[in-house]
């Protein structure tokens, strides 16, 4: 301690100078980071891929339940199925497309509805609203005029997605209203009778 001139005691100070410490990361450090991100990353990505499979199903299964509720209001209200056939034209998909979407529109369905959100990846995507990407992805069953002819048996198909592009065969909406997979109808369906 040292004293001022006018009897105060000051304190002397006796810091060092500050020592910097840099800190910074090691190489390998930064690169344990990375591998754990890396295999943490490989380890979600089939988990995100199989939610994203699950959930373009779900919407196809939504869509053909769009499609049955549609159908069976018009049936009800016009006393018989769409008598829409598919010609011989060169424009013969998309006019058979253009009449479904156009018959069951007043019901709800859009044309996106006649769309499965696998089959539009699979096809890169087209822009729905050129005319000439319309097109249907599910196909309704023929019946005749009669009004009752759709609902004969209960598991008479109404609709049916074009591919098995969810890995457990066609979706298929039922008259009953029931939705399944062509590879769970085939294993429930019963064995036919062998002949005598």
């Amino acid at each position: 301690m040292s004293c001022s001139p006018e009897g105060v005691r000051v304190r002397a100070s006796r810091r060092r100078p500050q020592e910097r410490r840099q800190t910074a990361f090691t190489l390998l450090e930064v690169f344990t980071v990375v591998v754990i991100i890396a295999i943490l990353a490989a380890l979600l990505l089939p988990v995100f891929s199989s939610l994203r499979s699950r959930a373009q199903r779900v919407q196809c299964t939504a869509n053909l339940r769009s499609l049955y509720l549609a159908a069976n209001v018009y049936v009800q209200q016009n006393g018989s199925w769409p008598q829409i056939t598919m010609s011989d034209s060169d424009t013969a998909e998309q006019d058979y497309a253009n009449a479904w979407i156009a018959a069951l529109a007043p019901f709800g369905p859009t044309q996106k509805t006649w769309i499965c959100p696998t089959i539009q990846g699979l096809v890169g995507n087209p822009d729905l609203s050129n005319p000439q990407n319309v097109r249907v992805d599910y196909i309704a069953m023929t019946f005749d005029d009669k009004p009752t002819t759709p609902y004969l048996w209960p598991r008479q198909p109404w609709f049916a997605e074009l591919g098995d592009v969810h890995g457990h065969g066609n979706l298929i909406v039922f008259a009953d209203g029931s939705i399944s997979d062509l590879q769970t109808v085939a294993a429930n369906a019963s064995p036919a009778p062998a002949p005598k």
